[in-house]
């Protein structure tokens, strides 16, 4: 089950940190008297990336460690320039790999840190897409009105239709769990995955439906405003329900998540003046990230516009952080640090680090595959060697001596032997 009866699965156990999280900041909050899910959800948001800082940190001073040593990468590629045999293109690969180890570092650099915060970040998406599973204040709300839909008659077909009619695409993956039991295994959870999904505008469509159910009525009457008191953000925003494609103060919060990821990316981008003309790797590079920087924006426009506005307020806040994040690394690394020492202690840190760490698995291939080149290329130049270079020089000789001599043992010598060998027999059928 994915909703209130809790995330389960590779993604549970952050799930229930993250929600652990938000429910204290919602228990602090709430304790001097302010009961806000917006104001949670920015403080929860700022919370987790103040603990992701540490990696977006080192992340960064690998990326700039590798933008200083790109000259030394470009000398090498300028040198294999318009080699394409697989012997140049593998030493190539050798001596940018043996740049990297010198300095510590990597082409992928940061990767493995992205791929450490993918759990988190869908983790952090799941939380806030579904509070009331992960703060029991706010469930407390939704249950007196979760048990009166259950007095129904046909409550798992009202709520079906009444999804469907209403396009409340949110609360489809409960609605098909719903159908799938049977009335003695539905519990509040599976009730309140659904109706925690209804915008102040469908709650009144539905208690207007709802003719012959007062104590329902009742309920929703009672709850629902303190739940849309809750969701409230500035200019009347309610961030349970979805901006849309209408005007109105909403869309503050998507386009302020498209511009703010818009800056943050092209602040990350290299300036054109450190990517060498003649790298077409490098150029082809650029032209992705610039492509990115334009579409990465507009996708996350499309679907903040979609999705509760309390999902399009935390990209945005986490939009806007990583921005001021990278405006500060980029101004410490340009006007503050030394990168000259930096250098330094990364050269110094990479030979303490190389005596005692095991080659990686891309160093292992390289050397394998550069060892078996290098068989392969002697080998074949002893195969494709006529035997009449190592024949006697002596002038009339047939092979029997000679003033040329050869170490003993040597593939010289022996192939000098087989030569003879072989005169000898030819003498004989003559």
């Amino acid at each position: 089950m994915v909703f209130l009866t809790a995330q389960g699965g590779f993604l549970g156990p952050f799930c229930w940190l993250l929600g652990k999280i938000l429910n204290l900041i919602y228990q602090g909050l709430s304790s001097i008297g302010i009961n806000n899910l917006a104001l949670c959800i920015i403080i929860f948001t700022l919370v987790i990336r103040l603990i992701l800082l540490p990696f977006t940190l080192r992340q960064q001073r690998g990326a700039k460690i590798n933008q200083f040593i790109q000259p030394e990468i470009q000398k090498i590629q300028k040198k294999y320039k318009n080699k394409t045999d697989q012997d140049s293109m593998l030493k190539q690969q050798q001596e940018i790999q043996e740049i990297y180890r010198k300095y510590g570092t990597s082409m992928t650099n940061g990767c493995l840190l992205q791929f450490i915060q993918l759990p988190i970040i869908y983790a952090l998406y799941r939380v806030i897409y579904n509070i009331p599973a992960y703060v029991p204040a706010i469930k407390n709300l939704y249950t007196p009105i979760a048990r009166e839909i259950t007095k129904l008659a046909d409550y798992t077909t009202t709520l079906t239709n009444f999804v469907s009619d209403n396009k409340i695409t949110t609360a489809s993956r409960a609605i098909k769990t719903l159908s799938g039991l049977d009335a003695s295994s539905v519990t509040d959870n599976n009730i309140i995955d659904i109706i925690s999904q209804f915008s102040s505008t469908q709650w009144d469509t539905f208690k207007n439906m709802l003719t012959g159910n007062e104590g329902l009525v009742h309920a929703i009457s009672t709850y629902v405003p303190q739940i849309n008191d809750l969701n409230q953000f500035i200019f009347g925003i309610n961030i349970s329900e979805a901006p849309g494609w209408r005007f109105s103060w909403a869309l503050i919060i998507p386009i302020s998540a498209a511009l703010f990821q818009y800056l943050s990316s092209k602040v990350l981008q290299p300036s054109q003046s450190s990517i060498d003309s003649g790298d077409q790797a490098a150029a082809q590079s650029a032209a992705m990230m610039k492509s990115m920087t334009i579409t990465m924006p507009i996708m996350s426009l499309f679907i903040t516009i979609s999705l509760p506005a309390g999902i399009g307020l935390y990209w945005s806040v986490s939009a806007l952080v990583s921005l001021l994040i990278q405006l500060a690394i980029n101004f410490y690394y340009s006007k503050i640090a030394d990168m000259d020492k930096i250098l330094e202690k990364q050269m110094e840190k990479a030979k303490k680090s190389k005596k005692k760490k095991k080659k990686s698995f891309m160093e292992r291939m390289l050397e394998a595959a550069g060892n078996a080149e290098e068989a392969n290329t002697v080998s074949n130049s002893v195969a494709g060697t006529s035997l009449k270079n190592y024949t006697s020089t002596t002038a009339g000789n047939s092979g029997q001596g000679g003033s040329t001599t050869y170490r003993k043992g040597s593939i010289a010598s022996k192939a000098n032997i087989m030569q003879q060998y072989n005169n000898q027999s030819k003498g004989k059928e003559e």
